[in-house]
């Protein structure tokens, strides 16, 4: 009966060393947490792309498109009719790593003191049963690292979405648009920050 007693009062002794019962300090949280949903439907793909550019998030952005090696159709992208003329050769062969490299681009050389954000408005949305057309006019705004102001760029974007074999959404077709001569639309962005 004398060994049970010692063997419980030299763990009581040993565990009270390693303040095992005290509450700890919580961990802060990790940066750069996801906010992607589930992309069960066009307009959680749209929500998760505007938290990807808010996020500054390159794998939840990329995540937003149509990847072929999984069995979803090719991504193509349609520059702006001014910028398919001004930038030929940069969006001639634009493809998803393209998009990868532009938006990398893009944030090594964004300001983190300020947010980037994808304003949308005048949205349409038209689902079918394994499709879906989604437009609307955006503003997009970008903290630009060398001028040390907010680079905005606006038009119009018209998104082709499809459903994969597993079931999620992604956008297969990108048609940009200006919706002014002399306003620079996220075609000259891309261009910009092209590394083609």
């Amino acid at each position: 009966m004398a060994k049970p007693r010692l063997t419980f009062l030299a763990l009581l002794i040993l565990f009270s060393g390693c303040n095992i019962f005290q509450t700890r300090t919580p961990e802060p949280p990790q940066q750069g947490r996801s906010d992607f949903l589930p992309p069960t439907s066009p307009d959680i793909v749209v929500q998760n792309l505007q938290n990807a550019i808010s996020d500054r998030n390159v794998i939840n952005y990329i995540a937003c498109f149509s990847d072929p090696t999984s069995g979803g159709q090719s991504f193509s992208f349609m520059p702006s009719p001014r910028a398919a003329s001004q930038y030929r050769a940069i969006f001639q062969n634009w493809d998803i790593s393209s998009e990868q490299s532009y938006f990398n681009n893009l944030i090594s050389q964004s300001s983190t003191s300020s947010s980037s954000a994808l304003v949308l408005s005048s949205i349409q949305l038209v689902p079918y049963t394994d499709s879906a057309y989604y437009s609307a006019n955006y503003t997009l705004l970008w903290p630009n690292k060398v001028a040390s102001n907010i680079q905005q760029v606006q038009g119009n974007l018209q998104f082709y979405l499809g459903v994969n074999p597993n079931g999620s959404w992604s956008i297969y077709r990108w048609v940009d648009s200006g919706t002014s001569d002399t306003v620079k639309t996220w075609s000259d962005l891309k261009a910009q920050f092209s590394t083609q």
